[in-house]
């Protein structure tokens, strides 16, 4: 009898940086085939990114040390993390419980973590490219995708990244729903103005306008960096004040820079300013225009805050809803497998009519208690559904250690 194995690498239990360990999407393929080949193996799935590489498969026995020489073999000339970094989990409700927390972001037990769903979907549907995908993995990707819209429906969610520059750009991602076309601008190159330009440009948003004094800041910056943004000098400030619709200054008290006096100005349509300064006073005189929509530093704290909230509340509810569907899973999972081996257990039996001894295959002992005469085929066939269906009855698959085991002591009690 085969069951769900799970062997795990997490790279946050690392600190030495060649502990780090990832696999590919091609290398993540190429491990499949190699473990479809082998022949107490059924099924399996990899997912591998820079934080974690989880290996699930369903096999008759524990193949870690084969898997663990295929990667070798993949990683050929690279320096891997020893084999003791990898943990193996042989206990199936424990290795898909902490799948399934990955899954949908409940491990972190104070705001939650990154959700894995689409890298689990994409992880299953390789396997199903591969060749590696039966229908226990198929039960558990529909059980995925059917708790994913079970859970959108039951309460709000807040991705558990509380850093300034994520909310601001989750804040621009947000103000500019109604704006086709939004035009906007950083205004400042420090190392926190780099990073809005980052998660900015990671949400899609293209054309983004920097205004520094002078090109040096952006020496750190990569080749397709360096073509995702307009730079204009802090002469130009005014200019871009009243050309963009979104405005975001990371300008420091100490920093020389002449802002134009706006108050008597009316913009052409209203705009936001996102003052991202520890203290600052530079924009004091656009607080209260009013064509203006004001956010300071103190806002966006009040906005992280509010998303702790959110996901203390989404954590402390759904964490219960994700246990309850994970027991139901299991149960249509043992169910499933039940079945599967009973079909099993019949082939094993000798058809009715062809047998000499009138024996059923599986019985091993030597001198059975039972009388030959009494089995002749009407009662053998009685005598197996009784077995068959008090085994399914009151059985759980992860329960039935030895089938054979069981066979033998049922055909002796009768």
């Amino acid at each position: 009898m085969g069951q769900f194995r799970l062997l795990s690498f997490s790279t946050g239990l690392q600190k030495q940086q060649d502990s780090r360990f990832q696999l590919t999407l091609e290398e993540s393929k190429v491990l499949l085939q190699q473990m479809k080949q082998w022949p107490a193996l059924e099924e399996a799935m990899v997912l591998s990114n820079a934080e974690r590489t989880e290996i699930l498969y369903y096999s008759s026995k524990s193949q870690e040390d084969e898997i663990f020489q295929a990667i070798r073999n993949i990683k050929v000339g690279e320096q891997l993390p020893l084999s003791s970094f990898f943990q193996q989990n042989g206990n199936e409700e424990c290795a898909f419980s902490h799948l399934t927390e990955l899954c949908f972001g409940v491990q972190a037990t104070t705001y939650g973590s990154i959700p894995l769903y689409a890298a689990f979907m994409d992880a299953l549907e390789v396997s199903v490219q591969v060749g590696t995908s039966g229908p226990l993995l198929a039960e558990w990707k529909n059980f995925l995708e059917t708790t994913n819209q079970f859970l959108i429906g039951e309460v709000s969610y807040q991705a558990p990244n509380f850093s300034i520059s994520f909310t601001v750009s989750d804040m621009v991602s947000e103000l500019v729903k109604k704006i086709k076309q939004p035009k906007i601008a950083i205004i400042g190159f420090n190392a926190l103005g780099k990073k809005v330009f980052q998660k900015l440009r990671s949400k899609g948003f293209k054309n983004i306008v920097i205004v520094e004094k002078n090109i040096q800041p952006f020496a750190a910056l990569n080749t397709n960096e360096l073509n995702q943004f307009i730079y204009e000098p802090m002469a130009q400030l005014g200019n871009v004040i009243q050309e963009n619709d979104i405005l975001i200054s990371t300008l420091e008290d100490s920093e020389e820079v002449s802002i134009p006096d706006f108050s008597a100005t009316q913009f052409s349509s209203m705009k936001v300013l996102i003052d991202l300064a520890v203290k600052s006073n530079k924009f004091d005189l656009l607080k209260t225009h009013s064509h203006l929509i004001f956010f300071e530093l103190s806002d966006i704290y009040q906005v992280i805050q509010g998303k702790m909230e959110i996901n203390k509340r989404w954590l402390k509810k759904v964490k219960p809803l994700l246990a309850q569907r994970n027991k139901h899973f299991f149960q249509l999972m043992d169910k499933k497998k039940g079945e599967d081996l009973l079909a099993t257990a019949k082939q094993l039996l000798i058809e009715i009519g062809e047998a000499d001894t009138g024996f059923p295959r599986v019985i091993t002992i030597a001198k059975p208690s039972v009388k030959k005469e009494t089995l002749s085929p009407r009662s053998f066939a009685g005598i197996l559904a009784k077995s068959l269906k008090k085994i399914q009855m009151n059985t759980p698959y992860k329960d039935l250690v030895n089938y054979d085991r069981l066979v033998n002591e049922f055909f002796m009690r009768n």
